[in-house]
């Protein structure tokens, strides 16, 4: 690393202690890369994914901001090289993220999971694409970028990836995949964390649904779907149900208990939203009793 002022700020969101394995491997697939004019801000101890970056990026020298995942592992020693020099050399992009490829050494659980749900997947490309895939467990940003249009979302706990990418695409930037450039964004390897990744998944989509709807971008899950803007609630659940019966009728039995389970998820968040709302309307009505009784 440079005694100068780094190029790039490596930003890494890492929750607590229990993620610690993940991230130090992380670390070294960084030391190795063959690009090392950076710093390395490790935000720690933050549920909120957005507001950590921003903290990053407000403590960033860099002119451009890398985001990992403290998940995310790098498939060779050219991943911060290339995907730096996507957004370096051509003004025009705003975003520019890897392939999410499958490790050789991944278990026969994860390879499937990987293949087989969505937006886990992604090939190699040869050139600049342009894609809806950039994610943030690797996408590099120039910070001028990035603050123009506003940062991350500070309050939403899903959907962090669509939003950004729509915002920097109405700013008028390019959103895409740099070439050769592939990292590991791996899913757990067991069943059940597949199962309560999606209940949690479904969780947070069902409270932006009930705080943001305004802020929700629907994303296509496959490798060259584009995106929807604000798309009705109802049409969105008018649709689930046709996707998990022609996914059972697929076959993919692994697809469909994750979709069932994300289905859980956003119902069992939703019936809490719904009591708490009626929970805080008896309180006013009563409140406003109280008050009329003591005039």
């Amino acid at each position: 690393m440079s005694d100068m002022t780094p190029l790039v700020s490596i930003i890494i969101p890492s929750l607590n202690e229990s993620r610690k394995r993940l991230l130090d491997s992380l670390l070294k697939d960084i030391e190795t890369q063959t690009f090392q004019d950076f710093e390395i801000l490790v935000i720690r101890g933050d549920a909120r994914q957005g507001r950590a970056i921003n903290r990053g990026a407000r403590m960033a020298q860099g002119n451009i901001l890398l985001i990992f995942d403290d998940d995310s592992r790098l498939a060779d020693e050219y991943v911060v090289e290339r995907v730096v020099r996507c957004v370096q050399e051509d003004a025009s992009i705003g975003m520019a993220g890897a392939s999410t490829l499958i490790p050789d050494w991944a278990s026969p659980l994860q390879k499937r999971a990987m293949a087989m749900l969505p937006r886990r997947f992604f090939p190699l490309v040869d050139q600049t694409m342009d894609s809806d895939m950039a994610q943030h467990p690797c996408c590099a940003i120039r910070k001028d970028v990035f603050w123009e249009v506003g940062g991350e979302r500070e309050d939403i706990i899903r959907g962090l990836d669509p939003d950004l990418r729509h915002r920097i695409r109405q700013a008028g930037y390019r959103v895409v995949i740099a070439p050769r450039c592939g990292i590991y964004h791996m899913l757990p390897d067991s069943y059940g964390g597949l199962m309560r990744m999606a209940f949690r998944n479904g969780m947070g989509s069902a409270f932006a649904q009930k705080k943001y709807p305004e802020w929700i971008v629907q994303t296509g899950d496959g490798v060259d779907e584009g995106f929807e803007r604000w798309v009705p609630f109802r049409t969105r659940l008018a649709r689930y149900p046709r996707r998990v019966a022609k996914t059972l009728l697929s076959g993919n039995l692994l697809l469909f208990s994750w979709l069932i389970m994300y289905a859980v998820g956003h119902a069992c968040c939703s019936i809490w939203w719904w009591r708490r709302l009626e929970t805080q309307s008896r309180w006013e009505v009563q409140a406003g009793n109280d008050s009329s009784r003591g005039q």
